[in-house]
């Protein structure tokens, strides 16, 4: 409500009055109802007036109210009043609910002139009309964490229903609603959760002039679900293993997982998919037919169904064993024929379906083939071997053995007991082992030669024949020198020279065709014999061959010294040891030449003068050369063809090793694997001078009859090999010959 005053031009005693007054206000059409007054008060002075009808007013603007033709009135007192006229209307507020009314006045007293007129404007701030705000729509729930969800919400566009706080109720678990503290207004609020809930959100809003409804429900948010509890594994009459588990998730929007493992050595292997899902409110599940050669392991969690698909902990059953009969054994391949002196003691491999050891075995024998059996009986054991003493069978008796095995299962198999079927049949045949004796040297002789040959006497008493000898030479009784395999009894000779003065043991151990083998036997010895006379030697080069000269003297034996009967020359080069010549006549003088030695480097020579006995005698002379310009190449027996060559003597080596490239995983090049072995090819050029080295037509019969050729040239190469090569104009003075000498392997 509002006043406002002016006096009147003609008579100030008196006065216009405007009333402005907000009667009501409609908020559903945002607008309010205005009644304007007008009168005339009496303000001042004595005595009274009265007014005679026609005087009028008006109130305009907002609102319109036209008075006229007031009645007579008589004021008769000072600050009396006579309203003039009154009347109302409706106002819209702006969009925001918001108004301030205004507008003029006017009052004329155009019957008796004793007042005038007056004139004023008004304006009256009107009550705001505010609007409860309207339903949040689109609301839209999402998971943070366990501990916080959020939810948001689109309000719509608002003017005098601004809401001034937000309120969220929530339902967890398909539970009652529970209205959260009301908030500062926003469209989005992180609210506490925990794990193991399902949230489901509502959203209202509020101002003065009310609470909007509950807005719909938003999507359902999950948290973590809760790990089962009590998951157990057992297997049963069939089997099967039946898992079993307690669910403790809290809502219906959920499956379980089972996953299958298998464990070995302490070492569990997960399969690489899942192996059963699970509906709600199922905590069984039966595993059919799982691999009975398997330990079994399980794990249960459980997993949403909305798109987070969030899951629990893991949780791990016990491990299963699931025990069925074994398999039959395996017999190893039994010898053909067994020593009937010693025990006899089969073994067998236990093979178990279950993974379990073996607990009990029953083994059988029969001495027809098989027509009748023999058996221990079942044994509870887990030895894997049964013994017959020695002696149990007589020579050429035929046994025939089998042999099950029981695990841990007590039910099926071959018997209903758990037992394994019996295994494949072996036979085995009794047999005398053989007996050698040594003829030589016999036991407490004295042996007379350096050069050692062991004799032997051989017999079965089944007629079984002599296969070969194990003989062992010790230096003394104890240090083993030599150790060889013999397939001869008679004079078998030792590698090994035994020396004069010393004292030897010779034990032998012989193998018959049933595969027996005798007990050592045992002949110790000592030596005494007479060296040879040693040679005299000198070694020279002859640098037009490449040839080593050995001129060899040996003279006749003296005091204490055994005649010498063969000579042996070895010759070493950079540590590799070559036969010269073995066991050449020995003659007082004699000229040995060595066809290949190195021709830039040293030659040692070892030259072994030999007695009848056997005894030796050693001399050692070395030969060094330092051939600057010719190579040659020999051939033939004894590579006693030799070609030489020298003029601008040019050549090349080209080594080569076998390898292959091998594509490897997780790599972007090949792995190179090279071989072993490597070859090694020589190449050169020369030119053949007239009255220098080889002539042409040397050289092409050379070339056309050589098949293994030695090769020499002044770096100091040594090497035998294949020949290819050419020569040009083998009649011309000077020709060319380009050879390649490829290694033999």
């Amino acid at each position: 409500m509002a006043d406002f005053y002016t006096t009147f031009s003609a008579n100030s005693q008196y006065r216009s009055h405007c009333r402005i007054v907000q009667s009501s206000q409609s908020s559903s059409d945002n607008s309010s109802v205005l009644t304007g007054s007008m009168w005339a008060e009496k303000i001042s002075g004595s005595g009274y007036l009265t007014y005679n009808s026609g005087n009028t007013g008006s109130i305009n603007g907002d609102i319109y109210v036209n008075a006229n033709g007031w009645a007579p009135y008589d004021f008769t007192s000072y600050y009396s009043s006579k309203i003039m006229g009154s009347g109302t209307g409706t106002v819209a507020h702006s969009s925001n609910g918001t108004k301030i009314a205004s507008g003029s006045y006017a009052a004329n007293d155009s019957a008796g002139g004793n007042f005038g007129s007056a004139n004023g404007s008004w304006s009256l701030g009107l009550t705001t009309i505010v609007d409860k705000p309207d339903t949040p729509t689109s609301v839209s729930a999402s998971y943070v964490d366990d501990e916080n969800v959020s939810v948001s919400w689109s309000r719509p566009s608002v003017t005098n229903d601004a809401p001034n706080t937000s309120q969220v109720r929530k339902q967890v678990n398909g539970g009652s609603w529970s209205e959260l503290s009301p908030v500062s207004v926003t469209s989005s609020l992180v609210i506490a959760a925990s794990a193991n809930t399902k949230r489901i959100l509502q959203v209202r809003e509020s101002n003065s002039a009310g609470t909007s409804s509950w807005s719909s429900s938003s999507n359902a948010v999950y948290t973590t679900p809760a790990a089962p509890t009590g998951l157990s594994a057992v297997k049963d009459a069939s089997l099967d293993i039946n898992l079993a588990f307690t669910p403790n998730v809290a809502f219906t929007e959920h499956q379980h997982v089972v996953e299958h493992g298998t464990v070995a050595g302490g070492v569990t292997t997960w399969d690489g998919a899942e192996l059963a899902t699970l509906t709600s409110g199922t905590s069984t599940y039966k595993h059919v037919a799982p691999d009975a050669g398997n330990m079994h392991v399980y794990r249960v969690f459980a997993r949403n169904l909305d798109a987070g698909g969030r899951t629990s902990a893991k949780v791990t059953s016990n491990t299963v064993q699931l025990l069925v009969a074994p398999n039959k054994p395996t017999l190893p391949t039994l010898a053909a024929f067994v020593d009937k002196a010693k025990d006899f003691s089969p073994t067998w491999v236990h093979n178990p379906v279950d993974t379990t050891a073996q607990t009990a075995y029953e083994f059988g024998y029969s001495t027809n083939g098989g027509a009748a059996w023999s058996s221990t009986g079942k044994v509870v054991s887990s030895a894997s071997t049964k013994t017959f003493v020695a002696s149990t069978y007589a020579a050429d008796v035929a046994l025939t053995v089998r042999v099950r095995t029981w695990g841990q299962a007590t039910t099926g198999g071959s018997d209903g007991t758990g037992a394994s079927p019996w295994s494949d049949q072996a036979t085995v045949t009794f047999k005398t082992r053989p007996v050698v004796t040594i003829t030589g040297p016999t036991d407490l002789s004295t042996y007379a030669k350096s050069a050692l040959t062991v004799n032997l006497g051989f017999s079965q008493s089944e007629a079984a024949t002599f296969v070969n000898a194990t003989i062992k030479l010790y230096d003394g009784a104890s240090t083993l020198v030599e150790s060889l395999v013999s397939t001869t009894r008679a004079a078998t000779l030792m590698d090994t020279a035994v020396d004069n003065g010393s004292s030897y043991t010779v034990t032998v151990t012989v193998r018959d065709s049933n595969g027996l083998v005798s007990d050592e036997v045992v002949s110790s010895f000592s030596v005494a014999y007479t060296l040879p006379v040693a040679a005299v030697v000198t070694a020279t080069y002859l640098p037009d061959s490449g040839i080593g000269q050995l001129d060899i003297t040996i003279a006749d034996p003296g005091a204490g010294q055994a005649a010498a009967t063969l000579v042996t020359i070895t010759r070493t080069i950079a540590g590799v040891v070559e036969t010269v010549i073995a066991e050449y006549p020995k003659s007082a003088s004699l000229t040995i030449l060595d066809m290949t030695p190195t021709i830039n480097g040293t030659n040692d020579y070892n030259v072994t003068t030999i007695s009848a006995d056997g005894a030796t005698a050693d001399t050692l002379v070395s030969m060094v050369t330092a051939e600057p310009f010719w190579a040659f190449l020999s051939a033939g027996s004894g590579f006693s063809t030799i070609i030489s060559f020298k003029a601008n003597l040019q050549f090349a080596s080209s080594p080569t090793r076998s390898s292959v490239l091998v594509e490897a995983s997780g790599r972007s090049r090949p792995i190179a694997l090279f071989g072993e072995s490597g070859t090694l090819e020589v190449s050169g050029s020369v030119q053949l001078l007239a009255d220098m080295g080889s002539s042409p037509q040397e050289v092409e019969a050379f070339i056309l009859t050589s098949r293994i050729v030695c090769y020499r040239d002044p770096s100091g190469r040594r090497m035998f090999g294949a020949l290819t090569g050419a020569v040009d104009s083998p009649s011309s003075h000077a020709s060319g010959f380009q050879f390649k000498v490829s290694e033999a392997s």
